[in-house]
């Protein structure tokens, strides 16, 4: 009896250390894989990218995260054209992390493919997801301007500048410029050109549209 016991437990050890074995290859191989990925990505080989991302996702690991490979195969997608793909590789990430970034670029995906309803659904929930991060005000704002829809635009930045976010400030003021432009009221654009260069000094950017505003 003692002898089968023995038996059973250096057949267990056996085993555990055949799966921690192809456990530990699968992950080198998966990290050689992200490795290559990037160099293609860097190279703008972006379906050789893809590949190399795709098949880093499928390996089988337990201890190590996918997430940031499925961003890396979500940017390929998107960079091939390949949009309603590139929706779904988001939606595995949203599905279980709850990331405003996530949500962006599936909102993004979704609107650069035309589904502009989806898209709006997308960037709002981003919102919803970290009301601090406005990486999801700033896309939706990006939304409405596209749209045409400027007072939405205007009080998607308002909102996200009241908030306050702490992420995206200096892109949603200068939006603030844009929106006013758009909807033709340049004093109150001179006015947020103003307040935007003198909270960013050293944004030449800023500068000449403040420049530009004053001669009008």
């Amino acid at each position: 009896m003692e002898k089968k016991q023995k038996n059973i437990i250096i057949a267990a050890g056996a085993i555990g250390i055949v799966l921690i074995i192809f456990l530990l290859f699968q992950i080198i191989t998966q990290k050689l894989l992200v490795r290559d990925g990037t160099k293609y990505l860097e190279q703008k080989e972006y379906e050789k990218a893809y590949e190399s991302f795709y098949k880093a996702e499928k390996k089988h690991t337990i201890l190590t995260s996918k997430k940031n490979i499925l961003y890396y195969e979500g940017e390929c997608l998107i960079l091939l054209g390949r949009y309603e793909d590139a929706v779904q590789v988001y939606g595995k990430i949203t599905d279980r992390h709850k990331e405003a970034r996530a949500f962006v670029m599936k909102g993004f995906s979704y609107q650069a493919d035309g589904q502009k309803k989806k898209a709006q659904k997308s960037y709002e929930k981003a919102i919803d997801v970290d009301k601090k991060d406005g990486i999801g005000y700033y896309y939706l704002y990006g939304y409405y301007i596209e749209e045409e829809q400027y007072q939405q635009a205007l009080d998607t930045i308002e909102q996200a500048l009241k908030g306050p976010v702490n992420s995206w400030e200096q892109e949603l003021a200068f939006g603030k410029i844009v929106v006013y432009e758009k909807m033709l009221e340049y004093d109150k654009a001179l006015e947020a050109a103003t307040a935007y260069v003198k909270a960013y000094p050293d944004d030449e950017t800023g500068k000449r549209e403040q420049e530009f505003l004053e001669t009008r």
